[in-house]
């Protein structure tokens, strides 16, 4: 992940691969940037783009904004079934105050600031679908936040461009746990820690190196396709 800002805007990326034995089953990767502006302690999103890898392929689509509203969404990936939405969405409809689920895990610094987060309801949009995070109580939460870090409980709630199994799942899913740690010095946050119950126990997802400054760029530009082998051209081991 990279963080890059100045005084009046912000970048957010995330390169998405697989490592270890996940390399064995997928050589499929993903690209994700958020751009916006800074007002204070308010992030105005301006626009959200991903890619990612198909067989012979990079798929994309974009999200842009105006004034903080979603205006415009585009997609070269076509799915070969596409669910009908349960309930529908219309892009004029959703206005400005909702934020890309990428985004979302980004907060200002200070506790007030992480507090506030942990309290106010969130809404998500990635220009087909609109879901909400509403804060949990904390009384359950499974850890306690280490000092300088603030603990969060969210509950994932669907409400718009979804199949009807995406909200029967929704009432089965278990509250979602963040731990928020600093980004070196910008002023920001982002998960250390999110955890969650399921059916075949807890799933946790750890950053396993602390955030800090570098001035070396983290995540390309842009995607690559990764050369194909033939089965032919393959070496026997």
């Amino acid at each position: 992940m990279e963080l890059v800002i100045t005084n009046w805007q912000y970048q957010l990326s995330a390169l998405l691969r697989p490592s270890g034995l996940g390399v064995a089953f997928s050589d499929a990767s993903g690209l994700v940037k958020t751009t916006g502006k800074l007002h204070g302690d308010n992030l105005e999103p301006v626009s959200l783009h991903y890619s990612w890898t198909g067989e012979d392929s990079i798929n994309f689509a974009r999200l842009n904004y105006a004034d903080g509203a979603p205006v415009s969404y585009e997609t070269n990936y076509k799915s070969e079934r596409s669910p009908e939405a349960m309930v529908q969405i219309r892009m004029e409809n959703v206005g400005s105050g909702t934020r890309d689920p990428f985004l979302s895990m980004l907060v200002r610094q200070g506790p007030e600031r992480g507090d506030a987060f942990c309290r106010t309801p969130m809404r998500l949009y990635d220009g087909r679908r609109l879901a909400r995070l509403n804060p949990e109580d904390m009384e359950s939460t499974p850890f306690v936040a280490a000092p300088g870090h603030i603990a969060c409980r969210v509950r994932w709630e669907p409400i718009a461009g979804y199949p009807e199994k995406t909200y029967q799942r929704a009432e089965e899913m278990h509250p979602l746990n963040l731990e928020f740690a600093s980004i070196a010095n910008s002023g920001f946050m982002a998960p250390r820690e999110v955890s969650v119950g399921t059916r075949y126990g807890t799933v946790r997802v750890v950053a396993v190196e602390p955030f800090h400054e570098s001035n070396m760029q983290v995540v390309p530009a842009t995607l690559e396709l990764s050369p194909r082998i033939d089965d032919d051209e393959e070496e026997d081991w």
